[in-house]
């Protein structure tokens, strides 16, 4: 079972990210995080880095085979859980 994590943590993580940039919701799964501005490919992937790089300092990861890949191209929200195995 995922530790739900809370959405004050995952902002806290990425305070020094435009909260514009990306969404943080709780679901009944969990806490979520999406990527949800627009940009080019190129600035969704180095924003997708600096979030999956941040979440990584603070314990956090995201649940997706490939967080940086799917956070650039998906709107979607990603389950947040702390960092370790899936």
């Amino acid at each position: 079972m995922t530790q739900q994590i809370s959405p004050d943590r995952v902002r806290h993580a990425l305070r020094s990210v435009r909260a514009a940039a990306y969404s943080v919701e709780v679901t009944p799964a969990g806490t979520t995080l999406a990527l949800v501005m627009s940009a080019s490919p190129a600035g969704r992937r180095n924003a997708a880095e600096k979030i999956v790089g941040l979440l990584e300092v603070a314990g956090l990861r995201l649940v997706a085979d490939d967080p940086v890949g799917e956070l650039t191209d998906e709107r979607r929200g990603f389950l947040v859980s702390g960092a370790g195995p899936a």
